[in-house]
């Protein structure tokens, strides 16, 4: 009896390559990205990984050239300035969370500010269009990326921890606010609390 004849897989090149190591690091983390793994996942031989990206130092570069690249495919929306600027820094955060592991990789390759530059140049833009230039438009720039990141990292740290009660109500006797204390015993929305603290620094920041 025969043996039934494989399915052709589509033809490897370095386009290939690179979205297959970047879904493996997605999926996993960088550990998983090897050379053979690679090989195996495409169904060919290690060298032809080699001959199409380099080594695996050279990938990992090409995958922070592909984080970066996709930061600033970020689109704006909106009819108003801060409709617009708030759509810029929800779509930051959110491939920021999506994204952990490839960020991981460009801060160790130090490229942090290189992948950030994209989004703060679509926010200069914005900034600009209200009337906001110069020292005054850096420190919008930087304030607002302040709390993107500190999201992000408040809420990654909250999901990779283990599980945590909200405010014990029995530790705070002598606030005499039951209210503000009921609040604080309800887990915390991370999206509420990231569009609560943009809506207040748009207040401040942006030209009445």
């Amino acid at each position: 009896m025969s043996t039934p004849a494989r399915e052709p897989r589509s033809a490897v090149d370095g386009d290939v390559v690179v979205e297959t190591a970047l879904r493996l690091v997605e999926e996993h983390d960088v550990s998983a990205l090897t050379m053979r793994r690679l090989a195996a996942e495409l169904g060919t031989a290690v060298t032809a990984i080699y001959w199409h990206v380099g080594n695996r130092d050279a990938l990992l570069d090409l995958l922070v050239e592909r984080l970066i690249a996709d930061m600033g495919t970020v689109r704006v929306t909106g009819r108003t300035p801060r409709a617009r600027i708030s759509s810029l820094l929800r779509a930051w955060r959110q491939r920021l969370l999506e994204r952990p592991h490839l960020i991981a990789i460009a801060h160790e390759r130090g490229r942090t500010a290189e992948m950030f530059q994209p989004m703060q140049a679509g926010l200069a833009r914005e900034l600009a269009a209200v009337g906001l230039h110069g020292e005054a438009a850096a420190a919008a720039v930087r304030v607002l990326q302040f709390h993107v990141v500190a999201s992000v990292v408040l809420q990654r740290t909250a999901g990779r921890g283990p599980a945590t009660n909200p405010t014990d109500p029995a530790a705070w006797p002598d606030i005499p606010d039951p209210d503000l204390v009921g609040a604080l015993a309800v887990p915390v929305d991370h999206d509420e609390m990231f569009r609560f603290g943009l809506d207040a620094l748009l207040d401040r920041l942006l030209p009445a």
